[in-house]
């Protein structure tokens, strides 16, 4: 018998791990199409607007009745980062809830990844205290911080004279359509 880590089939849609779990039994199956409800809005989007947007997927804690008619999808509104909301009109009869719907986290390949914001500010905050004999850290950007890559090294430099927090700055990013040509992302420090 041979074993592969191969995707699921569940109703139709490729399922892709974390929602196929054999392990657990296959696939959960609402998770696998919601997932999927997203792929499908974000390639449609990413041919017209010439993106490169990929689903994060649905949170596994998560749990959905199953949906009886087709799922929708659409930019969701009122979010703090840019993501999908995945709906379902109808659900069984007697099911808790006859709707529901789902925020499913998104990601481009051309983002500058908030980790590497914070990794900026911490080197120059890091090089600041070892001139000043203090002990300060670089705090994170705000989860709603989404910019693109930056095409040059990223640039810091403080953003107020009580020094209670940096600028990382870009000064040319790579080219897409959603994002600036430059940006400023403010750090906090503490």
């Amino acid at each position: 018998m041979l074993l592969m880590a191969l995707p699921s089939w569940a109703g139709g849609v490729v399922c892709e791990p974390p929602y196929y779990r054999p392990e657990n039994g296959g696939p959960e199956r609402e998770l696998c199409a919601i997932q999927a409800a997203a792929k499908r809005f974000l390639d449609q989007q990413n041919i017209r607007d010439k993106t490169d947007w990929r689903p994060l997927g649905p949170d596994i804690r998560m749990m959905f009745e199953p949906c009886l008619v087709p799922l929708g999808a659409t930019w969701a509104i009122y979010e703090a980062r840019k993501s999908v909301t995945v709906s379902c009109d109808r659900t069984d009869p007697s099911a808790y809830k006859r709707t529901w719907k789902a925020a499913v986290d998104i990601y481009s390949e051309s983002e500058q990844l908030n980790y590497h914001i914070h990794k900026a500010a911490s080197t120059f905050v890091r090089r600041e205290n070892a001139r000043r004999k203090s002990n300060r850290k670089a705090g994170y950007p705000a989860n709603e911080t989404q910019v693109p890559k930056c095409a040059v090294p990223l640039a810091v430099e403080w953003r107020d004279g009580a020094r209670n927090s940096v600028d990382v700055i870009c000064r040319q990013a790579v080219q897409t359509t959603w994002g600036k040509g430059k940006w400023r992302v403010k750090i906090p420090v503490g």
